[in-house]
């Protein structure tokens, strides 16, 4: 048992150094070089139900009664098709990279396989947000990029996202509108 418990922790070692070295992500993400990791998610089909239910009660103080109003099993049955979802957050802090550069990186290395860029949008105060989908959009990728401060400091953000498999887009539709979206 002990033994067992020492390869794991070895193993988990030589995994974040290997990882370190080549600030290369475990997951089907392009990483910009130098960036800084701020946040990681990397969940299977498996772990989406669990992992929503467990963060709906946290939310609740940022978006009050509206999460009362989320049926778990109907989240559970827009992403029933929902292979993976994996998102990381990154900074870059040097002062010579522009959002254009972090911007032309991310267009330039979308994850492998074919995707099609559906909407590109850009806003002076809220930073850059495109969105690319597969075939039949079953899968989705995504970046946002913007200038923010942090800590008295300025920093570009990055937000990048990869959805595989199919979502119920009217299942999630549905339940926006039981949420009160698209009402006037």
């Amino acid at each position: 048992m002990r033994l067992t418990l020492v390869s794991i922790l070895i193993a988990m070692l030589m995994a974040t150094a290997a990882f370190a070295q080549t600030e290369k992500s475990a997951m089907d993400l392009p990483i910009y070089p130098g960036a800084e990791t701020g946040m990681e998610v990397n969940m299977s089909n498996e772990d989406i139900l669990p992992m929503a239910k467990a963060m709906l009660p946290m939310l609740s103080g940022k978006f009050g009664s509206l999460l009362d109003k989320i049926d778990v099993q109907d989240l559970a049955d827009a992403m029933k098709d929902v292979k993976q979802i994996e998102f990381v957050q990154l900074d870059v802090n040097d002062p010579k990279v522009t959002e254009k550069d972090i911007q032309g990186f991310y267009a330039k290395n979308v994850p492998t396989g074919e995707w099609s860029r559906v909407l590109w949008q850009n806003a002076a105060k809220k930073g850059t947000f495109a969105l690319y989908a597969q075939k039949d959009v079953e899968g989705i990728y995504g970046f946002r990029t913007r200038s923010l401060v942090v800590d008295g400091k300025s920093v570009k953000r990055i937000e990048v996202a990869k959805v595989s498999g199919k979502i119920d887009y009217v299942k999630l539709l549905q339940m926006a509108g039981k949420l009160g979206f698209g009402k006037s």
